[in-house]
C-alpha cells in the first residue's frame, strides 16, 4: 500500500491512504479523514468509510468460515504469503499448500480452475 500512485482514480492516493489508516488504526486518521472530506465532500467520505468497512467485514467472514484458497491463487501467492505472514492466520489451515502448482496460470479464468 505504500505506493504513492492514484490507481487512475480521482483522489486515489488519498483514498488508499485513508483505507490504510483505518485498517492500521493510524494516529493520523483524524487528519487524513479531514483531508478526505475536504477533497471528496462528506458524502464521498461516507462512501469511502462504508467501502473500507465492507471489505474489512468480507475478509473477516471469509477467514472465519475457513474458505480455502483456490489452486490458482495458491500458486500465484506461493512466493509472498509466508513473507507477509498470511500463512499464520487461523484460516490458513484450511488450504492444502501441497497443491501448489509449478506452472502459473496464463489467464484469469485458469487461475480459478
Amino acid at each position: 500500500m505504500r505506493d504513492e500512485g492514484d490507481g487512475g482514480v480521482p483522489h486515489g492516493a488519498l483514498l488508499a491512504r485513508y483505507a490504510e489508516a483505518v485498517c492500521r488504526k493510524d494516529a493520523e486518521l483524524a487528519e487524513i479523514r479531514d483531508r478526505l472530506v475536504a477533497a471528496v465532500g462528506p458524502a464521498g467520505a461516507v462512501e469511502a468509510a462504508a467501502t473500507v468497512a465492507i471489505f474489512s467485514g468480507l475478509v473477516r467472514v471469509a477467514d472465519a468460515t475457513g474458505i480455502p484458497l483456490d489452486a490458482g491463487t495458491l500458486a500465484l501467492s506461493d512466493g509472498w504469503r509466508g513473507r507477509l505472514g498470511l500463512d499464520r492466520y487461523g484460516g490458513a489451515v484450511n488450504t492444502d499448500v501441497s497443491q501448489v502448482r509449478a506452472v502459473i496460470p496464463v489467464d484469469v479464468r485458469s487461475q480459478f480452475a
